[in-house]
């Protein structure tokens, strides 16, 4: 039942946001802001998911080289 509201509750966001851009250019640049900000945000968060996908796909974290060994000193 819960994925039921689920997908309920996603698509009344959907239809929100459609009345929004509907109305966008009418508005003033009080709602105009706000409603960049968010699209702005919802971009990044996309390409921060989107680069961390593709990190972990494509083994990024496994080939990290070391330039120069480190060896230990003698005694000070």
């Amino acid at each position: 039942m819960s994925g039921n509201n689920l997908l309920r509750e996603m698509e009344m966001v959907g239809q929100r946001l459609l009345v929004k851009l509907k109305d966008l250019p009418q508005a003033d640049a009080f709602q105009i802001l706000p409603f960049a900000i968010i699209l702005i945000f919802i971009g990044a968060v996309l390409l921060m998911v989107s680069l961390a996908c593709c990190y972990s796909c494509c083994d990024g974290h496994t080939k990290k080289q070391r330039l120069a060994r480190v060896q230990p000193a003698g005694t000070v």
